[in-house]
């Protein structure tokens, strides 16, 4: 029989002279937590966005690309002279139109010069996102109520919230959530976009509309086409009359479909416990609350 050897091979040097952690545990310790630090010492670091950018909830798909951010910054006098002339056609969304052309800087890298059309086409979510951005950049991170009523026990409590205190619905996927279906409740579909600035703008622009009137305004544009039970495509940009004619429960299903899958800030959602019932309810931050300096909204 043969003998056998078994030579064993120390690693070759890295800087200093290796050691058999079996023969000197303490010092193969020192030496891993030395080459450790070093690696640490070394990784970049990551900076947080600065306070002038908003991260949007959805997202504006631009041809081939997400846009997923927006500069904004500080209101100034000019501004405010801008959003009381603004405010004076008593419409709120023309208001809320004018702060976000004052108040926005960029959209993604886009040039300058295209920011305003782009603010057209953002979804409603990704603008109020852009609003409460405006808010931070002008008052900081801090947002009072004043004179709130607890609905449960009807107490009164002057708040202080944060503005990460306001839930944010996001996206995952904008490019292929923006657009979607609807099932109909006698059979086919309707194929459905969520509203953007524009449309919202649209909706509010008449003021003597009932509501049931300003719907049919927005079903209308945001509901590309109708697919029929027998499998017959209508579009809605030929024959507007369409989304007038659906049943009360088809506009209704829609309708919620276009509320419930908007992203942004959910500003009637917040979680509160009230000191004197302890009780948790939610309450609503409003524009007012936003902006308490222009007493004129």
């Amino acid at each position: 029989m043969s003998n056998t050897r078994t030579t064993t091979r120390k690693p070759a040097a890295t800087g200093s002279d290796w050691v058999n952690p079996l023969d000197n545990p303490e010092k193969a310790n020192a030496e891993i937590e030395k080459v450790l630090s070093q690696t640490m010492t070394e990784m970049p670091v990551i900076d947080f966005p600065p306070d002038d950018v908003v991260t949007l909830p959805g997202g504006l798909v631009v041809k081939d690309k997400t846009i997923k951010t927006a500069q904004v910054k500080e209101l100034t006098g000019e501004d405010e002279e801008s959003l009381a002339r603004a405010s004076q056609s008593l419409n709120p969304f023309v208001f809320l139109d004018r702060l976000l052309k004052c108040g926005v800087v960029k959209v993604g890298t886009e040039p300058s010069e295209m920011t305003e059309k782009l603010l057209g086409q953002m979804l409603i979510g990704d603008r109020e996102a852009m609003i409460l951005g405006i808010r931070k950049a002008t008052y900081g991170n801090m947002i009072e109520i004043n004179d709130w009523v607890c609905p449960n026990c009807g107490s009164n409590a002057e708040l202080t919230l944060e503005v990460a205190d306001i839930p944010v619905v996001t996206m995952t996927d904008p490019a292929n959530e923006v657009n979607f279906k609807v099932n109909l409740r006698k059979g086919g579909f309707a194929q459905v976009s969520l509203a953007t600035g524009s449309d919202q703008i649209a909706t509010f622009e008449k003021a003597e509309l009932s509501q049931a009137q300003r719907e049919t305004v927005l079903l209308s544009r945001c509901v590309s086409s109708i697919t029929d039970a027998q499998g017959v495509e209508h579009s809605v940009a030929g024959f507007p009359s369409l989304v007038r004619n659906m049943s009360v429960p088809d506009r209704h299903a829609i309708l919620n479909q276009l509320r419930d899958r908007q992203p942004g800030p959910k500003y009637d959602q917040i979680k509160y416990e009230c000191g004197s019932c302890n009780e948790e309810v939610k309450l609503t931050v409003t524009i007012g609350n936003l902006f308490l300096d222009f007493g004129w909204i």
